[in-house]
C-alpha cells in the first residue's frame, strides 16, 4: 500500500478528537447504566443546541457561573429565543464586576438570589470533572453550585469538554485540586477584580496545598454516583467534544 504524501504531522486534531469521542461514548454509555440521561456533541454549535433543546418554553432557568457556558454562548442564545425566565446570581458586567454588586457588602441578596435555584424548573451549569465509569464530581466554594446538582430544580443540565473527562476518581479529585482550582483563583483574582483571591497559597505558587484559607474556593465536594431510576431524566449531560472550561 502506498503511503500518503504530504502528510501534516503539525496537526494531529483528527485522531485526537477521534480518541476523545471513543473515550467521551464509554462515558456516556456508563452514565447510562447509573440512570443519568447523557449524549455526545461534536461542536460548540450541537452542543448548545442540546441544551436549547432540553430547556422547555416558559421554564424558569437559574444557570451558575460556568466558563463552559460562556464559551457556547448559552445565555445570549436564550435570552434571543425570549421564552424563559432566566436567574442568574454571578452575572458580570463587561468589566468583569457582579451586576449584583459585591459579595461582601450584599450578602443577604446573593444568599436569597443563589436560594431561587432550588425552585427553579431548570438548572444549568458544568462540571469538574467526569470518570470513565460515569461518575461526576464538582466542588465550589460555597456549596451552591454543588447542592442544587443532588436536590431542588426539575431538571439540571451538565455541561463539559471532553477535556474534563479522567479514569477514576482519584484522577477527578486530583484534577480539581491540582488545575481547576488554581486556575479558577487566578480567573478570579485577574478578570473578576476580586484580590482577596491574591492571598490563596494557589494563587501565589500555583499549586495545591489543602489550605485553612478563609476564601479557600473548594470546600463542598459533590459526588453523582446514580440517580433513582424514577427520576432518570432528571439529570442530563452532555459532553462536547472540544477542550472547554477550566
Amino acid at each position: 500500500m502506498a503511503l500518503a504524501q504530504n502528510v501534516d504531522e503539525t496537526d494531529l486534531s483528527h485522531p485526537i478528537g477521534w480518541v476523545f469521542e471513543q473515550r467521551a461514548r464509554v462515558a456516556i454509555a456508563a452514565m447510562e447504566r447509573r440512570h443519568f440521561r447523557a449524549q455526545y456533541a461534536p461542536t460548540k454549535a450541537a452542543a448548545l443546541q442540546a441544551i436549547l433543546d432540553l430547556i422547555p418554553n416558559d421554564s424558569s432557568v437559574f444557570r451558575t457561573d460556568s466558563v463552559t457556558l460562556d464559551q457556547l454562548g448559552f445565555l445570549p442564545a436564550l435570552r434571543a429565543r425570549g421564552t424563559n425566565e432566566i436567574m442568574y446570581p454571578q452575572e458580570k458586567d463587561g468589566q468583569g464586576n457582579n451586576i449584583h454588586g459585591d459579595y461582601d457588602e450584599n450578602k443577604e441578596l446573593y444568599f436569597k438570589l443563589q436560594r431561587d435555584v432550588f425552585s427553579a424548573d431548570v438548572y444549568v451549569t458544568g462540571a469538574n470533572a467526569i470518570t470513565l465509569g460515569g461518575q461526576i464530581m464538582s466542588t465550589d466554594g460555597g456549596g451552591n453550585r454543588v447542592a442544587p446538582m443532588i436536590f431542588g430544580p426539575r431538571k439540571v443540565i451538565l455541561v463539559a469538554g471532553v477535556n474534563k473527562l479522567v479514569d477514576d476518581l482519584d484522577a477527578a479529585f486530583r484534577r480539581i485540586r491540582q488545575f481547576c482550582a488554581p486556575v479558577n483563583v487566578k480567573r478570579h483574582l485577574d478578570m473578576h477584580n476580586r484580590p482577596w483571591y491574591g492571598g490563596l497559597p494557589c494563587a501565589e505558587t500555583g499549586v495545591c496545598s489543602d489550605c485553612d484559607h478563609p476564601r479557600r474556593i473548594c470546600n463542598y465536594t459533590a459526588i453523582l454516583e446514580n440517580s433513582l431510576p424514577r427520576v432518570a431524566d432528571r439529570i442530563n449531560v452532555i459532553l462536547i467534544g472540544d477542550n472547554l472550561g477550566i
